[in-house]
């Protein structure tokens, strides 16, 4: 008998951006152990920077934890997407409990996408509006929903996606970490085929380049994973850079072994 083995690079960059003076952003990832993480925080006196930069080590660590104890494959999916739910709940409780503990980070807050691969399964987590993307046979399909505003009046029917873009509703996010006691976390499964590319993001990224653009570069990628996820930076910059910027790429390969 044989079954598949996974394999699984990771590459990531953040970015300032042209118009900011700090990286609110922040990313995480682990690559022997299948896990990424991404945050884009907010909040006055760099807060935003603590909330992002808490988010992305917590939930990394538990999910590393998970991963370490469970190389056996043992978890069960429904066990795998409760703990990666409960994990990024935790990260909000600490935010949260900072935030009312230090007057000056009062209100600061995070999103937050975090994924991690078990065999050839996906299970993502996520808050508020970065992004997570499968590329799999040269096509782009978004798997996460944003919570923002602008989503929301996109599915109430007041604006289609490209109308979204220019319309005056403003980056107002539904849902985020640590801006209240209790926080709501969509979760996504996806099972993994060889050659699927997962793509974190911000929304400096997804603003700023058109999800076409996206699928045009990674399309040209040829596995090359760090210089993509630079040029994918450099290409938000070009068309404006009007916020931070960051990428996460993941890509797996499956092989059979016997057993």
């Amino acid at each position: 008998m044989s079954e598949d083995l996974t394999k699984v690079r990771i590459a990531g960059c953040t970015d300032t951006g042209t118009r900011r003076q700090h990286n609110e952003d922040h990313i995480g990832y682990n690559q022997e152990l299948g896990i990424a993480v991404l945050a884009d925080g907010m909040g006055g006196h760099q807060s935003g920077e603590i909330a992002s930069h808490m988010a992305v080590e917590s939930v990394l660590e538990k999910l590393g934890v998970l991963a370490k104890r469970e190389n056996s494959r043992s978890i069960t999916g429904s066990q795998l997407l409760e703990f990666v739910s409960n994990t990024i709940s935790h990260s909000n409780n600490i935010i949260f409990q900072a935030s009312e503990t230090t007057e000056e980070h009062r209100g600061m807050g995070t999103t937050v996408v975090a994924a991690i691969i078990e065999g050839n399964r996906m299970v993502a987590g996520h808050v508020g509006d970065s992004r997570l993307y499968l590329f799999r046979d040269s096509a782009l399909q978004r798997v996460t929903k944003d919570h923002s505003l602008a989503q929301d009046l996109i599915d109430k029917g007041f604006y289609s996606e490209e109308e979204a873009k220019t319309a005056s509703v403003g980056h107002i996010v539904t849902r985020a970490l640590g801006t209240k006691a209790q926080v709501e976390v969509d979760i996504v499964e996806k099972e993994l085929m060889d050659g699927d590319v997962l793509l974190l993001c911000s929304d400096g990224l997804s603003d700023m380049v058109a999800d076409w653009l996206i699928q045009e570069v990674l399309v040209e990628a040829n596995c090359e994973l760090e210089g993509t996820a630079q040029h994918l930076v450099d290409l938000a910059n070009r068309n404006g850079g009007k916020d931070n910027i960051s990428v996460i790429l993941i890509q797996v390969s499956m092989t059979e072994q016997d057993k």
